[in-house]
């Protein structure tokens, strides 16, 4: 399709698209946002995890003993 049939208003919207749909960033989120919301690196490993593992020792434990 030619430029020759696209008007002002086309040319507008395709502005726009280039905006919203860069670089891949998911709901419409600039780059820096994107950086500042996603899950970073735990040098500590799996924390979540092994705390959850803890817990659910010494719950069995405690339920064990009586």
């Amino acid at each position: 399709m030619s430029e020759t049939f696209f008007d002002e208003y086309d040319h507008y919207n395709f502005e726009q698209d280039k905006h919203i749909f860069s670089g891949h960033s998911g709901k419409q989120r600039s780059k820096r946002e994107v950086s500042e919301h996603q899950n970073h690196f735990d040098p500590s490993g799996h924390s979540r995890k092994i705390v959850t593992k803890l817990a659910n020792t010494e719950k069995n434990k405690k339920g064990s003993k009586q």
